[in-house]
């Protein structure tokens, strides 16, 4: 079974087979963002074998070797033999030729293909499980959407007559009036929430005669 470990371990460069680099980076990418590190595993182990096992097959150098060296070596002298190996190599010796890997085949994409149709399905379903978790947003009252239009007609003042004081001043006195007869019309009594936007109109309006006032 491979970890998320081995996933981030991958040289993503030497992954030959575009699709199967987009998955790596998605998963990679998921774990980075997941708060819940145990449950993006429980979730996604299965894509997290399929990858690997898909990369193994199709683009082994990607995956790191690291010489494995006895636990009962000496640090110190494991370094020494380091050294003489890299000396020896700089100073002339024949080196082996890496063995040139096959190119992915139009037959290797084709039985790829259905493993990394299942890792896409398994990594949308976690993305849709974690949107679940999010806290939602209430949605827009009334109260707010009357105001968000009352606001948007303010905006709508022709650019000739946006920087004329008096304009908007009285656009700010006709909308506001209109705000409230709106809500008495509509029977919508809520002090607090007829206070609280008469008082962002009267700013949103109070912010533009500031700004024309010191000019």
């Amino acid at each position: 079974m491979a970890t998320i470990k081995d996933v981030l371990q991958l040289d993503q460069n030497k992954i030959e087979d575009s699709e199967v680099k987009k998955q790596v980076q998605n998963i990679i990418k998921e774990h980075t963002m997941a708060t819940d590190k145990e449950f993006f595993i429980k979730e996604l182990q299965s894509s997290i074998d399929t990858i690997y096992e898909l990369v193994k097959e199709d683009s082994p150098e990607a995956i790191e070797k690291k010489p494995k060296e006895s636990p009962c070596a000496d640090p110190e002298e494991s370094k020494k033999a380091t050294s003489k190996r890299n000396k020896k190599n700089v100073s002339g010796k024949k080196t082996t030729k890496k063995k040139e890997q096959p190119k992915t085949t139009k037959a290797d994409v084709s039985k790829m293909s259905p493993a990394l149709e299942q890792c896409d399905r398994e990594l949308k379903a976690y993305r849709a499980e974690q949107r679940k978790l999010q806290p939602q947003k209430p949605p827009p009252t009334r109260y707010s959407k009357i105001r968000n239009h009352i606001i948007g007609l303010g905006k709508l003042i022709p650019p000739k007559l946006k920087d004329d004081l008096e304009t908007q001043k009285k656009t700010k006195k006709i909308l506001m009036k209109a705000h409230r007869d709106i809500l008495d019309n509509f029977r919508m009594n809520s002090l607090r929430n007829i206070k609280r936007d008469q008082n962002e109109i009267k700013e949103r309006f109070e912010k533009i005669e500031d700004k024309l006032e010191q000019e």
